[in-house]
């Protein structure tokens, strides 16, 4: 069942595989990757939007992941998926491509400065490092990347050089290497987005009520329909692509919870938006996952009420994308996204390849220059 380049599904996100097909293929190997069950959790919401959580009992990272989507088998696929990437991550099946090896040694086409992610960084170009083979999706060319970037932690943490930070920013999975490839640049250029507005920055509103598709208009019409408030705001990044920020809150849970989505068609941006903000208050009532904050200490006290903004509003029709839209397949849409990343961060992305099967694929994605404040993005969920 090998998938090829173009598109067959563009209900919320764009696959080359049918949500069923791709189920098909994923169900019969869960266990091969310590995924004892996926379970539907919508129904402790009012909201009813599709949010399932996989449980993976033996992980050594996150033993509860969550997934959403327009349907359930979207969201049990997200859910599982999410999952089976962190085991390639906790589990990295590629060899180590130089041991104890200064960045100078190697030409590399970026500076090492440039992928150094945590405060009080010890490391130059002069530090011995473990590396791992990756490509430039720009060029195919290969290119080391250094192994703290590819890989979660053991539970006795190894010791590496003050300056990378273990995390799962540009981990992805898809029915294709490319397919994958996309979903984890989208994915660090939207957190570099975010990063990078600042704090008490006015935020450029939409009005919900204003959206007449057939895949946003509906979630959001029945996000309201139960109760709930619903904003979204666009964010201006580096990569000429669309991004949106979305929050939800209702009385029952009092508690403003926010996602975050980003693509070239900019409904599939706020599409990913709007359910992972559902998402995002669902693992806050569940109260499953692992590094869940102290959620239910904000409900108590009850000492947020999201209300919708009195700033200026956009109308969709006004809202004017960035970027060419959204492409047919997904080698060209890769195509175009590597030359647009190389033209902002001065190279293509790195890709490392973590895919255990041939059915589907799992990459751990790096860009260069780019930035992901964990605690910004994180702190109340």
């Amino acid at each position: 069942m090998t998938a090829g380049a173009a598109k067959v599904f563009f209900a919320g996100t764009h696959r080359v595989r049918r949500p069923e097909e791709t189920w098909a293929v994923v169900e019969p190997v869960l266990a091969r990757y310590g995924v004892t069950r996926v379970a539907d959790v919508t129904g402790l919401d009012i909201l009813g939007v599709p949010v399932m959580m996989a449980v993976r009992p033996l992980a050594r990272s996150l033993t509860v992941s969550q997934g959403k989507g327009q349907t359930a088998v979207l969201a049990r696929i997200s859910a599982a998926m999410e999952s089976i990437e962190l085991w390639h991550a906790e589990n990295v099946p590629n060899p180590l491509s130089h041991r104890a090896t200064p960045a100078a040694e190697l030409g590399l086409p970026y500076a090492v400065a440039g992928v150094v992610t945590g405060p009080g960084s010890l490391v130059t170009e002069q530090t011995p490092l473990d590396w791992v083979a990756g490509i430039d999706t720009g060029n195919g060319r290969a290119v080391p990347v250094p192994w703290p970037l590819v890989g979660l932690p053991p539970p006795v943490r190894p010791w590496t050089p003050p300056g990378f930070l273990w995390s799962s920013n540009g981990l992805a999975s898809g029915n294709t290497r490319a397919e994958a490839a996309l979903h984890a640049i989208y994915e660090i250029i939207e957190r570099d987005s975010l990063s990078r507005i600042p704090r008490g920055a006015p935020w450029s509103y939409v009005d919900p009520g204003s959206l007449t598709d057939d895949v946003c208009a509906p979630l959001i019409e029945r996000v309201r329909a139960a109760g709930a408030t619903v904003t979204i705001t666009t964010v201006e990044g580096r990569f000429g692509v669309p991004c949106f920020a979305a929050r939800v809150w209702s009385p029952d849970f009092p508690v403003a919870c926010g996602g975050w989505g980003t693509h070239l068609d900019p409904h599939v941006a706020l599409s990913r938006a709007l359910t992972e903000a559902v998402q995002s208050r669902l693992t806050g009532i569940a109260g499953s996952r692992d590094d869940l904050p102290a959620v239910y200490q904000r409900v108590r006290l009850s000492t947020e009420n999201l209300v919708e903004p009195d700033a200026p509003t956009l109308s969709w029709a006004e809202y004017e994308p960035s970027g060419p839209g959204a492409f047919d397949d997904v080698d060209t849409e890769l195509a175009w996204l590597s030359a647009q990343v190389r033209e902002v961060a001065g190279t293509g992305p790195l890709l490392v390849d973590l895919s255990t099967t041939d059915e589907f694929a799992v990459v751990k994605v790096t860009i260069p220059r780019t930035l992901f404040d964990a605690e910004y993005l994180h702190t109340g969920q």
